[in-house]
């Protein structure tokens, strides 16, 4: 039997970031969310082996320059994943087939990125497109069609849980 002590990876998509780097919002469910974020990123991401990719870097970088220096900060150890032509052929694909909306393109990209670099865990708080109970099947679908592992999507909370 053959025994490691590599941690699993987790691909960190934009919105973890987001609700980690951002003030306490006035609404409840976010203000959740920031609370998971916060208690996953500081007690158990070191759990794992994180890693973020140039599209969650672009999209950090948008909006206040202050907030996105601050984003920026967060990720400034983290291991950034290259982008190929097969990333790039999976992310149309997802698009293609509606597995993504067509105006999503970075959310198909994020999930590319994770399937084609083998990484266990895509963490993220993107329901509308992501982690969404209702496109996971087919996501997951066009992915092993097209010879790779889909990484298990779910919730920096639903991180917390995995027993390792």
């Amino acid at each position: 039997m053959l025994f490691t002590d590599r941690k699993p990876k987790v691909y960190i998509e934009t919105t973890v970031i987001s609700y980690l780097a951002a003030r306490l919002s006035r609404d409840a469910t976010i203000a959740n969310r920031q609370r998971l974020t916060q208690q996953f990123w500081y007690e158990h991401a070191h759990r794992f082996e994180l890693v973020i990719s140039p599209t969650v870097i672009s999209e950090i970088n948008r909006g206040d320059t202050e907030a996105a220096l601050s984003r920026i900060n967060l990720v400034s150890d983290i291991t950034r994943l290259p982008m190929s032509d097969i990333i790039s052929n999976l992310t149309q694909t997802l698009l293609d087939t509606g597995a993504i909306p067509r105006n999503a393109e970075a959310d198909a990209t994020h999930i590319a990125i994770a399937a084609i670099h083998n990484i266990e865990y895509l963490a993220t708080w993107n329901y509308k497109h992501i982690v969404n109970v209702y496109k996971r099947q087919h996501i997951e679908q066009v992915c092993r069609d097209k010879g790779f592992q889909p990484a298990i999507i779910c919730t920096p909370a639903e991180l917390m849980e995995v027993n390792l």
